[in-house]
């Protein structure tokens, strides 16, 4: 085995090899979210979400109903017919303000 003399002549030992570059740190969603920005902007997603399923729950409950109302008018004018005109002006009525309340969220 030979052995290789590694020292200067100043008493300092030469060490060889390659430069490796350290690896950046990479950033993951976790990482970002325990940052105050992260943390924010993961609230703001959930509020944006919830509001668009608020939003959606009260058009399909707005059609439900207007539906619903559609049929029993549909119904009590073939029953009493002289009501008619009264069932389709509550219809009408329901649904516009139906359209304005989903219009305004």
């Amino acid at each position: 085995m030979k052995h290789t003399n590694t020292y200067t002549e100043d008493g300092y030992e030469v060490y060889g090899g390659e430069l490796v570059e350290s690896i950046p740190a990479k950033r993951s969603l976790s990482t970002m979210l325990t940052s105050h920005a992260g943390s924010l902007m993961l609230q703001d997603a959930m509020l944006h979400a919830a509001n668009d399923h608020c939003r959606a729950m009260l058009a399909q409950a707005a059609l439900e109903h207007t539906g619903s109302l559609a049929v029993m008018t549909t119904r009590l004018s073939s029953i009493a017919p002289q009501g008619r005109k009264y069932y389709e002006e509550v219809l009408k009525a329901y649904a516009e303000k139906a359209a304005m309340s989903v219009e305004r969220w």
